[in-house]
């Protein structure tokens, strides 16, 4: 055999055994991000109800009892899901934020900007929160308060933006501060669920544009 060839066909021997779990940390962290991965794709197709325990297992090629040696139950892979999606999606928002500074019109832009980034990067992940705040609306479940603080973070922070710019005179102000923010948010939530369903079609660049467009046509004062 060729000794170029050889050498290729070792290397990638060996690449594929170095990215094979060895140790059983390695073994741990693979089989939790396996179950959460699927789970994340079962929930937002199916819904968390309809999903079981089983269909999690066998989609990760895992069994059910490692769910539940996991995560002890359903419920708790949802929430790991939750913990994820807050640090994907609402903490870097929420950062790029505070970073833009005081003026208004900076933050409503930094919220735009670093939504469509995440809206490109992320869609699964926000739009999981957006699917379970609608399935447990008005369940009194835990995982109801859980998703209602997740995204009253966002939506304090745009509501506390909006009344700024209101005040300053940047932003219109026929319409209510709570009004403005829950249309903008409302928006938001729409471009992950577009994005998600119709994201081979879409120019990301194109889309996160238009998305910005609308919002700051929608609060600019009239003049």
């Amino acid at each position: 055999m060729d000794t170029h060839l050889q050498s290729s066909l070792d290397q990638a021997t060996e690449n594929i055994g170095r990215d094979r779990p060895t140790t059983k940390r390695e073994q741990r962290a693979a089989s939790i991000e396996a179950l959460l991965t699927k789970a994340l794709t079962l929930f937002i197709t199916q819904g968390y109800h309809a999903t079981t325990v089983e269909e999690i297992a066998q989609s990760a090629d895992l069994t059910k009892g490692a769910v539940y040696f996991y995560f002890k139950s359903k419920a708790n892979v949802l929430k790991a899901l939750l913990d994820r999606t807050e640090e994907l999606t609402v903490e870097p928002t929420i950062a790029a934020m505070e970073a833009a500074g005081k003026d208004p019109v900076d933050r409503l832009n930094a919220f735009v900007r670093s939504q469509s980034v995440i809206g490109a990067e992320k869609t699964e992940y926000m739009l999981l929160a957006i699917l379970m705040s609608a399935e447990f609306n008005g369940s009194g479940d835990e995982i109801e308060t859980r998703l209602t603080d997740l995204m009253a973070r966002m939506e304090n922070a745009l509501r506390e933006t909006v009344k700024v710019g209101q005040e300053s005179g940047a932003f219109r102000n026929g319409i209510g501060p709570d009004e403005l923010a829950s249309v903008i948010m409302a928006t938001n939530k729409g471009c992950y669920v577009e994005w998600y369903m119709r994201g081979g079609d879409l120019k990301g660049h194109d889309f996160a544009r238009a998305f910005r467009d609308f919002v700051f046509d929608g609060v600019a004062a009239r003049t």
